[in-house]
Parts: structure tokens; C-alpha cells; sequence
């Protein structure tokens, strides 16, 4: 895939999730989904059928009925029996594409005649989605089923909410609630998606604002004339705003995951001084970029051989987040980042500040989702405002609990440890004594001039980058453009591949198939798989097909590094 089609795929899937769960009325909901997915993708006709028994007081227990269609005179009717063959095909698959017949058509009350091919997509237990495109006989691709499949299940979640909703204004009408209690429900109703709206609004002008700057800095590089000062100025902007919006689309596919049940946890031992050492390198610019904060690494004495079992990931996304928080909050004194070992010998980490602090009324709300502490368009602080929200609920996830403690003007002090009970407060950041943290070894000190490293990669621009990273090694790089070079390549290992970096989306044969048929003739070569698809559970089915080990792009050159050592 190119690059213009990949952002235009980008942009719209953007477009479209912004789209979804935007009013708590199901059928507006379905309408604003419906409309700005066809709008882009050429579709003629476009509805939403729900299983009667999910409809909140349905008279009917079986059947379908239509809760919105666009445009509706495409339609015969609008409920239609259960399906036998509706039920045979998902019990295949999530989605599927199929010839429109006569006799699919009158099973959906479907008016449309000629020929065509009509596109499904289940909504988890709830009934399903049909699209029915302009050209005729177009049936969608797998490729195109799937690129849809996780906006999908978040119309799904949204759809599944609505009813929710429909279901408790209901109760309160047939239990005769009170005019009060109605109003109070409404009142919050209303809030909610008040709240809605300005996170919306708010993460539309955290998108633009880091994608503004990597496009203008890199049409600036485009410039004759610029001495290398410019240029490393604008290249180090270009790489903080592309770490800032990766950090902001990570946060909202973690939220996406976790509504939808779909996050993953990879539980082992890990250190805990050099996960710290790692969240302090990752947040370096940040730091560096505040020369009136004071930031210190604090470890207990007697602790670098110090482990604890959890997910290790989880737990640099709780304190990137946690971090990132109290450096935008702090304009000057100190932040701490450190843990302490509690009486049941449990490690609990914290992070404290001398930043604004948070007013009394505004400490029930700061886990909220969609709340930040200031939505006005003059804020001062900037920030998706989900950071803390995912936080709590990955600290949760992880069986733990979080807390915190803080006075306005003062500081914040936050507090989580990953098993266990028990909560102890420190007072708020005053003098501070202890060690700080190493830097990690630069890429430059690791030097593999006898290894040859295979890049399987069919898109130019990526396979550049690998390079890059890896020519500082002084490794011998092999590029395979597909699955099937890759196999030749090390079926003959003339020169001897020591490593494979294996994208997984390829022609001819996908990464999956080639890591299979390199494992079945050659165990011994690691395999690394390098692929921008995380939404899925990609990683067991990688590791079962023999992959040695994962990692997800946009590819952090330390993390590259990290492997390169352990499998080199």
C-alpha cells in the first residue's frame, strides 16, 4: 500500500470512529455512523438490523427488526424473520461479502432487483450491519472487511450503550420514578454528552496541531539553503510531534481495546530499576525541554536485582502516562518518579509534583472519562484528557489499585501498586536524596560487522528506516520485497542469515506463511515479526506460526537495539 492511500485509509477510519457513539438515541447514533461511511466509501444503501430480543420492551422475542436504513425506500419491509443461513455465515466468520440473489434480497425485504454483492458485518450479539455499494457485483475483499472490523465493534459497543440507555429511561418510566429523578437523569444524559462533544472537539485539535508540525517541518527540510543546525532542529520537532501523536493514538486504541474486551496481557518477571531507567528515556525530550523542573529516578536501597511479575509494557504506559501528566502540570520545582517496598513486601510506585495541584471539587472527577480539569478554548494545558482515565483502569486490569493525594498550588502526589491492598500516603514533594537513573547504552556502541540481517519488507519507505538503524551496527542487510523471497533467501542461507525482521502484510506469501515454512527448514534463525497491526491478538498467532520474538511499529530504534543484542 503507498503512502497517499495510507493516510487516506487513516483519515477515514478517523473519520469514521469520531463517528460513532456521538448521541445516546440509537437510531441517531446509527445515522451519523451510516452517513459518514457511505459518504466515503461509494455505498448505495446502508442498515442497521437488531435481534428483537436485544430491543429494550420488544414485543417480539425472535426476528429482526430494522432500526435505521438510509435511504429507507430501498426497503420492502422493516422487520424480517430469523435467518438460518444468516447464522450459518457468522458462525463462519465476523464479516462476509456475498452476490445479492433474489432470494437474499426478499429474506432482508430488500427492493433492489439487478445484480450486486452485498457486504455483512455482525455486531457482536445484537444483530448486524449491511452495505450495498454502487458497482455492481462488488464483493468487498477480505483486506477491506478487516480494515473496518475494529471501527465496527466500536459501533457495536456504541449501539450496545444505547440500548443500555433506552433500557434505563424506560425503567424509570414503568417504576413511575419521580419528576426529580427523571430531571436528574436527563441532566446527566445531557452532561455526558456535553462532555462528549468537547473531548470531540478537543481531540480534533490535538490531531491537528502534531500532524501540522510534522508536515510543515518536513516541507521545510525541503529547502536548499538550510545549514545542519536547521536541519536538526527541525528534525528533532518532527520527532516530538510524532512521539506526542503516537502517544495519543496509542491511549485511544488501549481505550477502544479495553471497551471492547479485546486488551491482551503478557504476564513474566521483568526488573524494575531498568523499567524505570526505560520510562526516564522515553520521556528525555519532555524533560530536557523544562530546564526549571527538576526531575529525579528514586529506587529503594539494595534494589537493582529487584523483580515483580505483571506486565511489563502495562506498566511503562501507567507511568509515561502518570509522568507525562505531572511534567504538563508542573512549570517549575521538581518531579519524582520512584517506589517504595510496602510491609507486605509489595513495590508501590509513585510519582510526585510540585505542580498546580487539583482543587477539592475537581478531585471526584479527574478519573472520569472525557473530563480534563479545563475545556475552555483559552486552556492552558493541552492533553486528550484520557491519560489518567487509562491509567486507573490498566492499574485495575492488573488486579491493583491507584490513588493519590494534592493541594491546590502545592502539588499532586500519585500513588500504584500492582497487586495487593493497603494504602500509605508521603507527604507532598519537599527535599529529596537519593540516586538517579543511567542512561541506556547508545546504539552506536553495538557493533555486528560479521552478522547478516534479512529485512522482509515490501514497502520501500519502511525498509529504508530499518536500515538505517541497523547500518549503525555495521550488519550486513538482505532485503526480501516478499514472503517468497524471504523463504529462497534463507533456504539457500548463502550468505548465512543470523536474523529475519519479518513484516507480516506482504505479496505473494504473507509473513505468517513464510515464517512457518523458514522455521520448518531452518529452527535455529530468529525470526522477528515487525508490523503496524496491534489491534488483533497478532502476537500468539505470531509466536505459535514460530516467531522468536514482536514488535510493533512505528519501531522504537532502543527496543530494536534490545533484540538485536539478545538474539545476536
Amino acid at each position: 500500500m503507498n503512502t497517499n492511500s495510507l493516510i487516506t485509509d487513516i483519515s477515514f477510519l478517523y473519520e469514521l470512529s469520531l463517528s460513532v457513539g456521538q448521541s445516546l438515541d440509537k437510531k441517531e447514533n446509527c445515522k451519523r455512523f451510516l452517513h459518514t461511511l457511505m459518504s466515503r466509501k461509494n455505498l448505495e444503501f446502508g442498515g442497521v438490523w437488531l435481534r428483537n430480543y436485544s430491543i429494550p420492551y420488544s414485543p417480539k422475542t425472535t426476528g429482526y427488526t430494522v432500526i435505521y436504513s438510509h435511504p429507507q425506500i430501498k426497503l420492502d419491509q422493516t422487520e424480517i424473520p430469523d435467518s438460518s443461513f444468516l447464522d450459518h455465515c457468522f458462525d463462519e466468520s465476523s464479516s462476509f461479502s456475498i452476490e445479492l440473489t433474489p432470494e437474499l434480497g426478499e429474506a432482508l425485504g430488500f427492493k433492489k432487483k439487478e445484480r450486486g454483492a452485498i457486504t455483512f458485518f455482525k455486531l457482536q450479539d445484537m444483530g448486524f450491519v449491511v452495505l450495498f455499494p454502487s458497482a455492481k457485483d462488488r464483493i468487498w475483499s477480505q483486506l477491506e472487511q478487516r480494515k473496518l472490523k475494529n471501527v465496527i465493534n466500536k459501533f457495536a459497543v456504541s449501539i450496545k450503550a444505547c440500548l443500555f440507555h433506552e433500557k434505563s429511561i424506560l425503567d424509570l418510566i414503568t417504576i413511575s420514578k419521580t419528576q426529580k429523578e427523571l430531571e436528574k437523569a436527563k441532566k446527566e444524559a445531557e452532561e455526558s454528552n456535553e462532555l462528549k462533544s468537547a473531548f470531540l472537539s478537543n481531540i480534533s485539535h490535538e490531531f491537528r496541531t502534531p500532524i501540522n508540525a510534522i508536515i510543515g517541518f518536513s516541507n521545510l527540510l525541503n529547502e536548499p539553503n538550510l545549514d545542519q543546525k536547521e536541519q536538526s532542529n527541525f528534525v528533532q520537532n518532527i520527532l516530538n510531534s510524532s512521539s506526542k501523536l503516537m502517544k495519543m493514538v496509542n491511549n485511544l486504541l488501549f481505550v477502544s481495546k479495553m471497551d471492547s474486551n479485546q486488551l491482551n496481557f503478557n504476564i513474566e518477571f521483568f526488573n524494575i530499576n531498568e523499567t524505570l531507567r526505560e520510562v526516564q528515556t522515553h520521556l528525555n525530550s519532555m524533560i530536557l525541554s523544562r530546564p526549571d523542573v527538576e526531575f529525579k529516578l528514586i529506587f529503594p536501597i539494595n534494589s537493582e536485582e529487584l523483580q515483580i511479575k505483571s506486565d511489563r509494557d502495562k506498566l511503562i504506559q501507567i507511568l509515561d502516562n502518570l509522568l507525562d501528566n505531572a511534567l504538563k502540570f508542573t512549570k517549575s520545582g521538581k518531579v519524582e518518579l520512584g517506589y517504595y517496598i510496602d510491609d507486605n513486601s509489595i513495590p508501590v510506585f509513585y510519582i510526585r509534583d510540585t505542580g498546580i495541584g487539583i482543587s477539592k471539587e475537581k478531585q471526584d472527577h479527574i478519573f472520569d472519562v472525557f473530563r480534563q480539569l479545563d475545556y475552555e478554548a483559552n486552556r492552558k494545558f493541552e492533553g486528550s484528557g484520557l491519560g489518567l482515565t487509562l491509567s486507573k483502569k490498566l492499574v485495575h486490569l492488573l488486579d491493583g489499585e491507584l490513588w493519590f493525594d494534592s493541594e491546590e498550588n502545592i502539588g499532586t502526589n500519585f500513588y500504584f501498586r500492582l497487586s495487593g491492598t493497603g494504602r500509605i500516603k508521603m507527604n507532598l514533594l519537599n527535599e529529596i536524596t537519593s540516586k538517579t537513573g543511567s542512561k541506556l547504552n547508545d546504539i552506536g556502541d553495538l557493533k555486528y560487522s560479521e552478522k547478516n540481517i534479512l529485512i522482509a519488507e515490501d514497502v520501500k519507505s519502511n525498509f529504508n528506516y530499518l536500515n538505517a538503524i541497523i547500518e549503525l551496527t555495521n550488519a550486513t542487510v538482505i532485503w526480501a520485497k516478499n514472503g517468497k523471497d524471504a523463504i529462497q533467501i534463507c533456504n539457500h542461507n548463502n550468505p548465512k542469515i543470523d536474523l529475519v525482521l519479518m513484516d507480516i502484510r506482504m505479496p505473494e506469501v504473507d509473513g505468517m506463511e513464510a515464517i512457518k515454512q523458514i522455521k520448518s527448514n531452518n529452527k535455529s534463525i530468529p525470526v522477528i515479526v515487525q508490523t503496524a497491526y496491534a489491534m488483533n491478538n497478532e502476537r500468539e498467532e505470531c509466536l505459535n506460526a514460530g516467531a522468536d520474538q514482536f514488535i510493533t511499529k512505528p519501531i522504537d530504534p532502543r527496543k530494536l537495539m534490545k533484540i538485536l543484542q539478545e538474539y545476536l
